[in-house]
Order: structure tokens, then sequence, then C-alpha cells
């Protein structure tokens, strides 16, 4: 049976509680559901961030979905887990946020995702989201989304024009830590993402000495050809 909305909601949001958002954090676990009062530090779906001026930002912390083509050890939501699964359309995910943001619950999202097909289809999903918030609904919330492992430059930077924040896992520091936990990936191709990544930065950052040298010699070699 097809699960309801809320069903999904629950469930996805709770799954986005492993994935590394930036957010405030350091306290203890607290429920008032045993000890009485009022409040929990226990909760999944809002998480917090900080603007440059120092505001604290309320952000929807989602999974798109938590299904994966992938089987890496260390993750919750690899594709031999026995994890409940459950996935939103790009559409379900707009909706949520522009639902959270006008009852005032939130002032923007944050998304991630297991990966579904391939690299480049979930990224497009993802980016999708962040296009229709951005272009179709004018969302001037913030948007911060995890980057898709091994996903193309063109979709990495097409990310980039409507999130505030872009970000990737660092997920095993050695070669051989990857080939031993997570033998579908290729550290090649994530050493390539993250170095795109980075260079574009760079390139939309204000201009420095070496990004300068980096363009001019860019500009020499396309003027030589």
């Amino acid at each position: 049976m097809k699960k309801s909305l809320k069903e999904r909601l629950a469930i996805l949001s709770d799954a986005a509680k492993y994935d590394a958002s930036c957010a405030s954090s350091g306290t203890s676990s607290r429920n008032s559901l045993q000890s009485g009062g009022l409040g929990s530090t226990e909760g999944s779906g809002i998480c917090h961030a900080y603007a440059p001026d120092g505001r604290c930002i309320s952000l929807l912390k989602i999974l798109l979905t938590n299904f994966c083509i992938y089987d890496c050890a260390y993750c919750i939501n690899r594709s031999s887990s026995n994890v409940e699964r459950a996935r939103f359309t790009p559409d379900e995910v707009v909706w949520l946020t522009l639902e959270f943001y006008r009852r005032n619950y939130i002032e923007g999202l944050f998304l991630s995702s297991g990966i579904i097909r391939s690299s480049d289809h979930t990224m497009e999903e993802m980016v999708k989201i962040a296009k229709d918030l951005r272009t179709i609904h004018h969302f001037r919330g913030y948007i911060h989304l995890k980057t898709i492992p091994e996903a193309s430059a063109h979709l990495i930077e097409q990310a980039g024009l409507y999130a505030d924040r872009l970000s990737i896992n660092i997920e095993l520091p050695t070669d051989h830590g990857i080939a031993r936990y997570a033998p579908e990936k290729r550290p090649d191709n994530i050493r390539r993402s993250m170095g795109e990544l980075r260079l574009k930065m760079e390139e939309m950052a204000e201009p420095t000495l070496q990004t300068k040298r980096r363009q001019n010699s860019c500009r020499q070699v396309r003027a030589r050809r």
C-alpha cells in the first residue's frame, strides 16, 4: 500500500538526521514525553543553520529518498539495509517547503538524497526542486543542497545557481577504505566532483591573485586555439 505524504515525511525526515548539515549540535538527549515539561532534543525534520550575519535559520531537513543503488557498509540507507523506504517526487518537496514556510515553521530547506537510478538522475531531481522553488514560486528562503557524488559538473553548476549553499560528503579518508566499505564507488570520481566544485566556487568568488592568473592563462590558451 502506498504510504501517505505524512508517513513518508516521518521516514525521510528521520533518515536525514544522519546527514551532516553544519547545524548546531552538542546537546544531550532530552525528551519531555518521558521526563515532563516542554520540548525535545530528539526530534527530526527541522535543523538550524546560521546566516552570515549570525541569524539562526530553521530548515526543513529531509531526504528526497532513502532508496539507494549503493551498498556502502557505513550507511544506514545502503541497498541491503532493512530500513523502511520512502520517496518524494520533486513536486512534493516543493509543496512541503512552501507549506512549512507559509506556516512559519521554517525559513529554508536542507535537501539530501540516496542515489536512485544514477548520480546524474538524482542530482537532476534535486536541481529541479531548487529551480522550481526559485523561478516558479519565487521562494527567497535559504536552500542547502547536498551534492551527489559523481554527478556531472554541469549539474553541480546548475545547483549552484539556485542554492545558497552546496556541500559534499567526504565519506572515507583513504582509497583502501572506500574499496573495503563502499566498493561500488570510485575515489577518483569523488575527488573529481569535489575538485570541480572547489574550482567553481573559486571562479564565482571575488578574484584573488591566484584566480586571476588561472583566468588569464585560460584566456591565453583559448586565444592560441
